[in-house]
């Protein structure tokens, strides 16, 4: 399983490297933009009294939201999103293709010759995807140690939450994208498909701020499992959340297991 992992892994690192500069480029961008606006922030609470107040809800602008004059709150309105999209997004698309990549390109035929189980072709590309996503975040975490420690008061909670938190994110979609792998072999549907359901879910998120009426909506989309409001304000993840999410992940993946190992692969 050994030599999977590193053959797995190089093939992935161009992708990882690509979309690691990506993330954290532009949570860097966002968070060295502050001092420019940092003047300015009257003139934009002025601009945002016209608005309607879900629609500042949905946002973390509402009564209850972030101070945007604070470089934490500045963050989880203007780079979090960032973080929260692009690396969902990556984390769909390598959690869809690991698997479905090796019957897609027909190389799945060699695997299986090789003296190695189902089990072990499972674990070892699941262990490719968390390294990955690792790699991304710890990459991620070091931008917002400088900019955070440069820019404003540190505070170690909130850093750690903003830099690791999404990784809760991405291994939700990754594993989800993974189980959906098992019935969609072609690639490009299923990376579709996840690529989809990411972007989807932040939809639903928006939608359960918008009106009360659909509040319930928020316990079905990772996003707000990990929003910026409870980050800044509470320095913590709801345990429910945090419950669910594990849950959600771990069943996703003993699933795909089962199923992998159980599935007539066509070589």
């Amino acid at each position: 399983m050994k030599n999977l992992i590193i053959a797995e892994f190089k093939r992935n690192a161009k992708s990882l490297i690509l979309w690691t500069v990506i993330v954290a480029g532009l949570a860097g961008l966002m968070l060295f933009m502050f001092p420019a606006f940092k003047d300015a922030f009257d003139q934009l609470e002025d601009l945002l009294a016209i608005y309607p107040p879900e629609f500042l809800e949905a946002f973390g602008l509402g009564e209850d939201g972030l101070d945007m004059s604070n470089i934490y709150g500045w963050f989880g309105v203007e780079g979090y999103l960032f973080v929260m999209l692009i690396g969902g997004s990556y984390a769909a698309i390598l959690g869809s293709s690991i698997l479905s990549k090796e019957e897609d390109d027909k190389t799945i035929e060699f695997l299986l010759s090789k003296p190695i189980s189902r089990t072990q072709i499972i674990f070892g590309k699941a262990i490719v995807v968390l390294t990955n996503l690792i790699i991304l975040n710890i990459a991620v975490s070091i931008f917002l140690l400088i900019a955070f420690a440069t820019l404003g008061e540190f505070n170690v909670v909130i850093w750690l939450l903003y830099a690791f938190a999404p990784l809760l994110l991405q291994l939700f979609f990754a594993s989800i994208a993974m189980f959906i792998s098992i019935f969609i072999t072609k690639s490009r549907q299923v990376m579709s498909i996840s690529l989809g359901l990411s972007i989807g879910l932040y939809v639903v998120d928006l939608i359960s701020k918008l009106t009360d009426n659909a509040e319930f909506l928020k316990y079905f989309t990772p996003y707000e499992y990990i929003n910026a409001i409870s980050i800044v304000e509470d320095q913590r993840i709801e345990p429910l959340y945090l419950l669910i999410s594990i849950a959600v992940i771990t069943i996703s993946l003993i699933a795909s297991w089962q199923l992998y190992i159980r599935k007539d692969i066509s070589v």
